[in-house]
């Protein structure tokens, strides 16, 4: 009885297994934002049995050169196209920018780990603008044939850290980094036993050079070099010239780049609050009451309420200010200035407006009336609060 019940569990788990797969449950075949491992697994089995098979079928060939200097094309210029992107973005740091006043305002318990990691790093310019160095000198190696064992050697001292960072702290690019550096380390597999020799038997040993293809007709010679030159031109000139000019400008591709209403920004409290002409006291765990109210720099307006948060962690929404974190509502807003109204979305639900005039009483004042999203009638008299940030004292010094 007991061999039966043992065979019915295993049975009983097997079946369960199989059933949690067709789910899609699991985190190699889950549909999770950013870490799908089965493209991964299914491209690596389709490299294995096509390059079995393609060694079995062209088995009497004496030379690889040219494959090999092809695959290393390939390579090389897929991982510069991807790294020159992240190079960049840190060089000029608005991958990841320093913390908006919303997000100081944010208890630090409302943040996922892949939001703080990235307001961590934001904190530290000269970190991340180290980082972007390191890997933009990377990337300008690889992209050259003598050079490129040393710049896979980095992309590798690079990548793997990052790939370990973005899986503990789920940051959202685990899949990205995982392919790059699958990419770097299949560039130096041919030299896997020299760096053997090197580094363990102390050998001299010489690596290998791949030699580049002289085509016999001077078209395609000038041809290769006129796409090498596009390609830098591109991706790595006119590419770090738009990011320049976009920290230059103070603005960054993960905030949104219209600018707010001057002289506004700031964290406001809310100290007088009325719906539909009732005024509302202030009140732990009170859900229609606003408690304080930013505007930032740039078009935004973030709303404390103290009620249940949704949190949302999709990848596709990585670049929005309500990615990865609870406890405020965020707001775009266009001001017109003539007739002192403010229209604002709802930055995760567009369809959800709210059109209120604004009157400046003085400096620090800001009295707010309208409709909100369910049409009842809102006033709010919301008064500026003067707060000095440690995170941001430090960085001006």
């Amino acid at each position: 009885m007991q061999d039966f019940d043992a065979g019915f569990n295993v049975k009983a788990y097997a079946f369960r297994w199989l059933d949690v797969v067709s789910q899609n449950k699991p985190w190699f075949f889950a549909s999770q934002e950013g870490k799908n491992y089965t493209g991964w697994f299914i491209t690596v089995l389709i490299c294995l049995f096509a390059g079995s098979g393609w060694n079995f079928a062209d088995k009497n060939r004496k030379d690889f050169e040219r494959l090999y200097y092809w695959f290393y094309v390939a390579a090389r210029y897929g991982i510069a196209l991807r790294m020159s992107w992240f190079a960049w973005a840190k060089v000029f740091p608005v991958q990841m920018p320093f913390p908006t006043i919303s997000q100081l305002n944010t208890n630090l318990g409302d943040f996922t780990p892949g939001k703080l990691y990235w307001l961590t790093t934001g904190v530290s310019p000269f970190f991340e603008v180290f980082a972007g160095v390191f890997e933009l000198i990377a990337t300008l190696l690889i992209l050259f044939r003598r050079t490129t064992t040393l710049g896979a050697i980095m992309m590798v001292s690079i990548l793997l850290p990052i790939w370990f960072v973005n899986i503990g702290y789920d940051a959202g690019v685990e899949l990205t980094s995982l392919h790059i550096l699958s990419l770097s380390l299949l560039l130096l597999v041919r030299d896997s036993k020299r760096f053997w020799e090197i580094l363990i038997e102390h050998k001299a040993v010489a690596l290998t050079y791949i030699p580049k293809i002289v085509f016999p007709e001077k078209w395609k010679n000038t041809v290769r070099l006129a796409l090498k030159a596009t390609f830098i031109l591109l991706f790595l000139i006119y590419r770090g010239f738009g990011y320049g000019t976009l920290y230059a400008s103070g603005k960054s591709f993960k905030l949104p780049l219209a600018s707010g209403l001057t002289g506004t920004d700031g964290l406001y409290n809310v100290s007088e609050f009325k719906i539909n002409n009732q005024l509302i006291p202030y009140a732990h765990g009170d859900t229609l009451r606003w408690q304080n109210v930013i505007f930032e720099k740039f078009n935004s307006i973030s709303v404390k309420i103290d009620k249940p948060f949704k949190l949302n962690t999709k990848n596709s929404i990585r670049t929005t200010e309500y990615y990865g974190n609870i406890g405020r509502y965020y707001y775009g807003y266009q001001a017109d200035t003539i007739n002192r109204i403010f229209t604002l979305s709802n930055r995760a639900d567009t369809t959800s407006k709210l059109i209120l005039h604004y009157e400046k009483p003085d400096e620090k004042t800001f009295v707010l009336s309208g409709i909100n999203e369910r049409k009842d009638s809102i006033y709010v008299v919301l008064k500026k609060i003067d707060k000095k940030y440690p995170l941001e004292e430090k960085r001006k010094y």
